[in-house]
């Protein structure tokens, strides 16, 4: 069983497509062979193939490309569906919603420039890695992220009647200041707390949208910054040093941050999203490029 968090390397080795090739191979001259010389002959084949198999699987799974290889599949799979359960959740709470199809524009010209600098690294012809393009790749699904986010904090907001509660506030406060006979003293200030809590969480959570806002209007803006950077780069620069020199010097507001976690959980309780590193890389690179 593979480790927590680990592809199962060895399965890996013996699902691969060149694995199921030798196998159909040795079965094919296992066939050929045992029709003028009988079944021990034709065995020889499956015999080694079944010895080819050990030895693949004792030496293979350890082989840093070959975990590479496995590694990158299965971060590709996980953003896959991180991706889909994003938009999938989109559709369905902004689908109908002003606004929509603008970002979804924008989300789309942010893929087609990660895309793009896939194709770059998969060349080789420039020093850009394949790992620095899923770092920017994390951010799309970060875009998709704060998207989702501001619009269940927009649903929280419409659930409450802000006027409301300050009438009924406003009710409680007079009732304290003048009580009438049997009136329930520490009821009513319990309910005053409640209200004036709902209230701060309330203002609080509008200045939090206002900021994840701002986040997402820069965000598109920065990876496009990034693309220009990284496609007028000499072939000979290291881009891989450049984006780690930038990360240091990033201070990424922990708030926006834990909105994206909250709004995530609430709206979709078991979606895997990066581990946060794509934001932070994205802002300092772009601090990189202006410098």
């Amino acid at each position: 069983m593979a480790e927590e968090g680990k592809p199962p390397y060895v399965r890996e080795v013996l699902t691969s497509q060149a694995n199921l090739y030798a196998f159909l191979g040795s079965l094919a001259a296992a066939a050929l062979l045992s029709i003028p010389f009988g079944f021990g002959i034709g065995a020889v084949p499956l015999i080694a193939f079944a010895a080819g198999e050990v030895l693949a699987v004792l030496h293979i799974p350890s082989l840093p490309s070959f975990r590479e290889q496995v590694d990158r599949r299965w971060r590709a799979r996980a953003r896959q569906a991180s991706r889909e359960q994003l938009f999938a959740e989109l559709q369905k709470r902004a689908g109908k919603r002003e606004g929509y199809s603008h970002r979804l524009r924008t989300y789309q010209r942010m893929l087609e420039r990660v895309d793009s600098l896939y194709q770059r690294a998969e060349t080789g012809l420039s020093r850009l890695h394949y790992r620095d393009v899923e770092q920017l790749d994390d951010v799309t699904l970060e875009y998709l992220g704060l998207w989702l986010s501001g619009l269940v904090m927009d649903d929280r907001v419409e659930s409450i009647n802000l006027q409301e509660v300050d009438a009924m506030l406003a009710g409680i406060e007079r009732e304290l200041a003048s009580p009438r006979r049997g009136t329930d003293l520490r009821q009513l200030q319990k309910a005053r707390t409640d209200y004036v809590d709902l209230i701060e969480r309330h203002n609080r959570m509008q200045s939090r949208r206002r900021a994840l806002e701002a986040a997402m209007l820069s965000m598109p803006d920065q990876l496009a910054e990034i693309y220009q950077t990284i496609m007028t780069l000499p072939a000979s620069e290291d881009i891989g040093n450049r984006l780690e020199e930038a990360v240091g010097k990033l201070r990424l507001q922990e708030d926006i941050e834990a909105d994206l976690a909250s709004g995530l959980a609430e709206a979709l309780p078991g979606v895997a999203m990066p581990a946060g590193s794509g934001a932070r890389r994205l802002v300092a690179v772009a601090s990189a490029g202006r410098s």
